[in-house]
C-alpha cells in the first residue's frame, strides 16, 4: 500500500472516531462498561491457569501499550514467550490492534485481526471473536489491553476485560490523556480491581 494511503488508514483507525467519542462520553454514566475481570501490572503476569479455570477459551490481545511501547517493531522475548504460552495451553489467541498489521512477525501462528471496525466498535470485537478465534460465545472470551476507552470496548460485546498497566512509549498526547481519564473513571467505580503497588513496566 502506498505510504500516504497507509498513513490515512492509520489516522482513521488510531485517531478520534465516533465510536471512541461516544464511549468516552458514556463511561461516567455506565460503570458496567468499566468492570474489570482482572488487572495486572504487565502482560507477562496474566495467569494462564486462572483463565482456563474460569472458562476462558479465547483471548484477544492489544499491542501498543500492552505488549510493548507504542508502535514498537520488536517485542521482548518474555512477551513473545507468554503469547506462545497462552496459545500452547489450548487457548485461541489473536492480536487485535487499531495500528498496522505488519510488525508482528515474532508471533508465529498467531492470528492478526484485520478488516474489522476499529476498537471500541462492538462489531469489531464480535467479528474478531467469530472470524479470528472461531468462537460464538463472548462470555468465554477476554480482551487484554491497557486502554478502557478502546480495548475496554470488549465489555460492550459481553467479553471480559483484563487491564494492563500501560507500557510507556512515544504516543500522541491525546491518546495518553483520554486513556488516563478513562482509567481514573474505572478506578473510581472499582477501586479494588487494581494493584496497589504496580510493578514498573
Amino acid at each position: 500500500m502506498p505510504e500516504p494511503a497507509q498513513r490515512t488508514k492509520l489516522v482513521s483507525r488510531e485517531g478520534l472516531t465516533l465510536a471512541k467519542v461516544l464511549r468516552f462520553l458514556s463511561l461516567p454514566f455506565r460503570p458496567k462498561l468499566l468492570e474489570t475481570y482482572m488487572a495486572v501490572s504487565r502482560f507477562i503476569e496474566v495467569p494462564v491457569d486462572q483463565l482456563k479455570a474460569d472458562g476462558i477459551q479465547g483471548v484477544l490481545i492489544d499491542a501498543d501499550g500492552t505488549l510493548g511501547p507504542h508502535h514498537v517493531r520488536e517485542y521482548s522475548s518474555e512477551v513473545v514467550a507468554h503469547v506462545d504460552k497462552l496459545a500452547s495451553s489450548g487457548l485461541k489467541v489473536a492480536i487485535y490492534t487499531n495500528a498496522t498489521e505488519d510488525r508482528f512477525h515474532q508471533f508465529k501462528n498467531i492470528s492478526i485481526v484485520k478488516n474489522v471496525p476499529p476498537k471500541p466498535d462492538r462489531r469489531g470485537f464480535e467479528m474478531a471473536m467469530k472470524n479470528f478465534l472461531g468462537l460464538d460465545d463472548p462470555d468465554v472470551v477476554c480482551m487484554i489491553g491497557d486502554n478502557f476507552l478502546t480495548d475496554g470496548g470488549a465489555r460492550s460485546a459481553g467479553m471480559r476485560f483484563i487491564h494492563i498497566r500501560p507500557v510507556k512509549g512515544d504516543e500522541p498526547f491525546i491518546h495518553a490523556l483520554t486513556r488516563e481519564l478513562a482509567f481514573r473513571c474505572a478506578r473510581f467505580y472499582f477501586p479494588h480491581s487494581f494493584p496497589t503497588n504496580p510493578t514498573p513496566p
